[in-house]
């Protein structure tokens, strides 16, 4: 991956005494890795936090290379709350990607069954869960499309590692830029990284239990 996008600064969308909602850019890590000193947005956080004896803690993640919209708690209990909510797949997470093709259907469900393997710590698709598998299903909606690119709305019903990429890939749309799961984006020149934007994230306040709703739209290079 190209310098420019591995150490472009967060961006605060909102604040309040319990959460953050803040857009991720490419190539920052959401969290820490063991054995690993790279820069990672929550650490970035603490940073920022620290002056009011504050910390972020971590609700979910999405991939190092994907841009976009995240939560993190600044209490025990909103977390608690919030990663109750993402473990019973209530929260609304919608994303924007560029894919290869012209889908068919314009809108449609994919469904696999995935499953991850230590080699390149990477999901495959697998039959069933008796191969080990679990079950991923993703909405999608195609919103402009020629012959050789989609771009399209996508609802997470399920949250697996790598989920979008590894099904569109599979259905024969891999994410455009996408190196890991598609060998061939690597000589792709319009984007450094794949082509996925966390776009909308909806949930509800850990607090005054209501439900909210936020936006980010995708950065330069997914524009271009």
């Amino acid at each position: 991956m190209k310098k420019n996008i591995m150490m472009q600064k967060f961006n605060i969308i909102f604040e309040d005494s319990d959460l953050l909602i803040v857009s991720k850019p490419a190539g920052l890590l959401s969290v820490p890795i063991k054995s690993s000193k790279a820069v990672n947005l929550k650490d970035q956080l603490n940073r920022y936090l620290a002056s009011r004896k504050q910390k972020a803690f971590i609700v979910h993640r999405i991939d190092r290379y994907t841009s976009g919209l995240m939560v993190f708690a600044k209490n025990i209990r909103a977390r608690t709350h919030l990663v109750n909510q993402f473990l019973a797949h209530k929260p609304k997470r919608i994303y924007l990607a560029l894919v290869r093709g012209c889908m068919s259907p314009p809108k449609g469900k994919l469904q696999h069954y995935l499953k991850l393997i230590k080699s390149g710590f990477r999901q495959v698709v697998v039959k069933g869960e008796s191969q080990g598998g679990q079950l991923a299903v993703t909405h999608y909606e195609v919103l402009k499309s020629n012959k050789k690119y989609s771009l399209v709305k996508i609802q997470l019903e399920t949250g697996l590692k790598n989920q979008i990429r590894v099904q569109f890939a599979a259905a024969g749309h891999p994410v455009i830029g996408d190196r890991h799961y598609t060998p061939d984006e690597k000589t792709e020149p319009l984007i450094q990284r794949q082509a996925l934007h966390a776009y909308r994230l909806g949930f509800i306040h850990p607090v005054t239990l209501k439900q909210v709703v936020f936006k980010a739209n995708p950065p330069f290079d997914f524009n271009n």
